[in-house]
């Protein structure tokens, strides 16, 4: 007999093939460029809602190219590939709660209909959008691999709006394991679904979301214009120091979620 629990999600059908996101575990593997820089401390705590504390201002934001896979959706990599292969746009903020440091994420992009909604079911913000990134290939010169002098860029575009731009320029070719941010804390979501009529139940999560992350990274430097769009408020995330550019490959593995929490608002 299959259970609710056999499901992640609607359609349901007695087989589960329907379903628009397969069961897990899922296993990530990225490839984007990014920038790290701080913002104005004071101007974060307007996306970071309660009890959640920004801690120095510290920002990520990526555009990436990303694999996912789960060994229950493995007919979907012959079958239908595109599925689960998706680009991705967002930014992170270092936080803390109950002692403890974080990356929380006010805005995620993504251009998929699978991964939009197993996002949204973990507690990551996503909404759709057209993401582009410089891509390398081995035999394509002088995009062939990362090295010293290599300009990478990207944008990010939602609704006939581009929302932001990033730029790359490569210091050295030395490789490094690390991504500042984004491979040094666990993620805290927001997961949270309104109950949106009289006799629905609400949720009221916060999730920390841990994970075991395997880097390549390479460090130059990186410029970010901030545009926005008429509801895609990025104004926060202007750089108040200098920017550092990234180009990397991380390949990310879900270890778990627990609930720590609940979101109070602003």
């Amino acid at each position: 007999m299959i259970s609710p629990q056999d499901f992640w999600s609607a359609p349901f059908t007695k087989s589960s093939k329907s379903a628009l996101v397969p069961r897990g575990p899922w296993i990530y593997a990225m490839t984007g460029i990014g920038v790290y820089y701080r913002a104005d401390a004071s101007a974060l705590p307007d996306v970071v809602p309660k009890p959640l504390k920004v801690v120095d201002g510290d920002v990520f934001t990526y555009l990436t190219e990303i694999i996912s896979w789960s060994p229950n959706a493995s007919d979907l990599v012959v079958e239908a590939p595109g599925q689960l292969q998706y680009s991705e746009g967002a930014f992170f903020v270092k936080v803390s709660h109950n002692g403890k440091t974080y990356l929380y994420c006010p805005y995620m992009w993504v251009d998929n209909d699978l991964s939009l909604l197993r996002g949204l079911l973990a507690g990551w913000p996503k909404k759709l959008a057209k993401i582009v990134i410089t891509r390398l290939h081995p035999l394509l010169p002088p995009l062939d691999r990362p090295k010293k002098g290599l300009k990478l860029g990207g944008y990010l575009e939602r609704m006939g709006s581009t929302l932001y731009r990033i730029r790359v320029e490569l210091a050295d070719d030395v490789e490094s394991s690390a991504v500042p941010l984004l491979s040094e804390y666990p993620f805290i979501l927001p997961r949270y679904f309104a109950g949106i009529a009289p006799g629905l139940a609400s949720v009221n999560e916060l999730v920390e979301f841990e994970g075991d992350a395997v880097v390549k990274s390479w460090e130059g430097v990186g410029n970010i214009d901030l545009i926005g769009g008429v509801n895609d408020e990025l104004h926060f995330f202007k750089p108040a120091s200098a920017v550092r550019g990234y180009y990397f490959q991380m390949l990310l593995k879900v270890k778990g979620l627990k609930n720590v929490g609940s979101v109070e608002g602003f």
